[in-house]
């Protein structure tokens, strides 16, 4: 009888582990493999730069991003970057940035296709020059 009310309990407990099936949806936490990091380099740059630079480049280019600073750890921020016709994490680069109190920056750029990997390596053109568009999006048209 022992036995059973501990393979019930064991059972109960282990069913919390058990993961739900996956909607094919590519998420962030996948995507941070290095398999698919195409960047991993340092700039001398702050956040709010940054921040400031992307508005920027969103006026003159057509594309799409998404800034997340890190709620509990300010000097964390995830960078979401690509097209604006790409809707999917899986067509956009992905990247971590990480301010030192040096004044340095570091960006490890991450994305599923390979063909998104030169799209990954200018995100330093990007941040230094706004309004120049990188190979494959479209000024924007005035």
């Amino acid at each position: 009888m022992k036995k059973m009310v501990l393979s019930a309990v064991i059972a109960m407990l282990t069913a919390g582990c058990v993961t739900t099936q996956s909607t094919g949806e590519l998420r962030e936490f996948d995507l941070r493999n290095s398999n698919y990091k195409y960047v991993d380099t340092d700039t001398y740059m702050d956040l709010p730069t940054v921040q400031r630079q992307l508005y920027l480049h969103r006026e003159a280019c057509d594309i799409y991003f998404e800034l997340k600073q890190d709620p509990l750890q300010v000097h964390f921020s995830t960078l979401i970057y690509g097209p604006s016709s790409a809707t999917q994490l899986r067509d956009q680069v992905l990247f971590d940035l990480t301010a030192y109190t040096t004044g340095k920056l570091g960006i490890q750029g991450y994305t599923y296709y390979a063909k998104n990997k030169e799209l990954a390596r200018q995100i330093l053109q990007v941040l230094s020059k706004p309004t120049t568009c990188p190979t494959g999006i479209s000024a924007k048209t005035k």
